[in-house]
């Protein structure tokens, strides 16, 4: 038997918030990676022969993740509010 746990609600909420959180702190440290690149290289990261470091592509995969989570709660809560 496979365990569903993104069906409750609560769970929903909360692996939702969890990613806007994780999100918002790889945005934060690609932001810090690229001002530390451009001290050092005079470039910022994914510029010239400088990789993008992973938080680059973390920040909105995880951004994105959270709003697929949170978008079936928002959308209930609508519904509700609309009576249907």
């Amino acid at each position: 038997m496979r365990a569903s746990f993104l069906h409750d609600r609560e769970t929903r909420i909360i692996a939702g918030v969890s990613a806007w959180v994780a999100a918002a702190l790889s945005a934060e440290y690609a932001w810090l990676h690229a001002r530390s690149t451009a001290a050092l290289y005079g470039a910022i990261c994914g510029e010239g022969p400088l990789v993008h470091c992973a938080a680059c592509y973390a920040a909105p995969i995880l951004a994105l993740a959270g709003a697929g989570l949170l978008a079936p709660v928002g959308l209930q809560a609508l519904r509700v509010r609309a009576g249907r």
